[in-house]
C-alpha cells in the first residue's frame, strides 16, 4: 500500500508565487526600459523589451500550468488511494484542490498583468 504524493505548502503556494514573479519582473523591466532606453530595438515589428516580457509571460503561464498538472497528478492518486476516510487524506485533498484553484486564479492575473503588452508601446 503505497502513500499518494504528497500536497506542500510550498507547492500550494508556488501559483502565486510565480504570477507575484511576474508583476513584479513585468514592471521592473519595463520601467528599465522607460528610464534607460534598455532594449528599445524593434525586431519583427515590436521592440526588443515587447518580445521579452511576452516570452517571460508564456514562461511564467508554463510554470503554473506545470503545478496545476503536477496537483492535478496528486488529486488523481489521492482519489484512487485506499484512505479516503481519514482526516489527513481529507486535509492533502483540500491542498490540492486549492492548489488547482490558485493556479487558475493566478493563470488570469497573469493574463491581466500581461494584457497592456498587447494593447499599449512599451513607454504609453
Amino acid at each position: 500500500m503505497s502513500r499518494p504524493p504528497r500536497m506542500t505548502l510550498t507547492r500550494m503556494c508556488a501559483p502565486y508565487a510565480l504570477w507575484a514573479l511576474h508583476f513584479l519582473t513585468l514592471y521592473s523591466l519595463q520601467g528599465l526600459a522607460c528610464a534607460q532606453q534598455l532594449w528599445r530595438g524593434r525586431v519583427g515589428g515590436l521592440e526588443l523589451m515587447t518580445w521579452v516580457l511576452w516570452g517571460l509571460t508564456a514562461a511564467i503561464l508554463a510554470a503554473i500550468a506545470w503545478e496545476a498538472w503536477r496537483a492535478w497528478q496528486i488529486r488523481r492518486a489521492l482519489l484512487a488511494s485506499e484512505e479516503a476516510g481519514r482526516a489527513d487524506h481529507a486535509r492533502r485533498h483540500f491542498m490540492v484542490v486549492l492548489c488547482l484553484l490558485g493556479a487558475a486564479i493566478s493563470a488570469l492575473g497573469v493574463v491581466f498583468t500581461a494584457s497592456p503588452l498587447a494593447m499599449l508601446q512599451t513607454c504609453a
